[in-house]
């Protein structure tokens, strides 16, 4: 398949000629350069893909030919859940963008008591530039899915959900349990659902930490060292895809 993947609608998809929107002309024409006879691959965001040859360029719209529909590659084998504590903007969009490439399926961000953020409403214009970011993201490290951005929830109200996957709460003061140790214990039993809770600058209070482990999260640590936030989450995601082999094979390290 080709290396220009674009995330399109489904009932555009399904079509043998592809009229690609307007957004997405404008970059094959304008920056990527593309002109008639070149392929690039389309997704439908429900696990599908096709290659497309380019017929007709034009900045306000590019036409091609589809090709035969073919499974999306690109996901990992464990529905991972990232859920960061709200922060600024740049840091919070770098978690999305890192999150993505490393094969988040779910972002859910979390208000706390310590979170930069504290707004609890107006999120529209928000959540369309993070899904954009999320669908840019997918695009360039060859996701067969865009991640799912939930509204942003009070700590509270995400752990009154009657559905959730087993979760895990970075704790600094957590002395026992590691993240690598747990979630290897966890992928055993076959579940291959984990969600990740990450605090703020500051980290959760000891109230939210009990309120969480009350509500069945696990409190682990990363280490003796103190991590940021964005480190932390990146750190987490990473142990996840490693232990459940995403990340290449895994063996077991033995310490002396």
């Amino acid at each position: 398949m080709s290396g220009n993947r674009f995330f399109i609608a489904p009932d555009v998809f399904a079509n043998t000629e592809i009229i690609f929107p307007r957004e997405i002309s404008r970059q094959i024409h304008s920056v990527l350069r593309l002109k008639a006879g070149d392929l690039v691959t389309v997704l439908d965001n429900e696990g599908h893909c096709r290659q497309v040859e380019i017929r007709e360029v034009d900045a306000r719209q590019v036409i091609g030919s589809a090709g035969e529909i073919f499974p999306a590659p690109g996901e990992p084998g464990v529905e991972l859940t990232l859920c960061p504590a709200l922060t600024q903007r740049e840091k919070f969009e770098w978690i999305l963008q890192k999150g993505t490439e490393l094969g988040v399926r779910h972002f859910v961000p979390i208000i706390t008591g310590r979170s930069l953020i504290q707004e609890t409403g107006g999120w529209n214009e928000k959540i369309i530039r993070w899904q954009k970011i999320v669908r840019e993201a997918a695009e360039q490290c060859g996701r067969g899915l865009v991640p799912e951005i939930s509204t942003p929830l009070k700590l509270a109200d995400y752990l009154n959900r009657d559905e959730r996957p087993r979760g895990y709460i970075l704790h600094e003061r957590e002395q026992h349990a590691g993240l690598a140790d747990s979630v290897m214990r966890h992928l055993s039993t076959g579940n291959r659902q984990i969600a990740l809770l990450v605090g703020p600058e500051g980290g959760f209070t000891e109230d939210e930490a009990g309120q969480a482990n009350s509500a069945g999260l696990v409190s682990v640590s990363l280490g003796a060292r103190i991590l940021r936030m964005e480190t932390a989450a990146m750190a987490a995601c990473v142990i996840c895809m490693v232990v459940a082999g995403e990340l290449g094979s895994f063996s077991v390290a033995v310490r002396s």
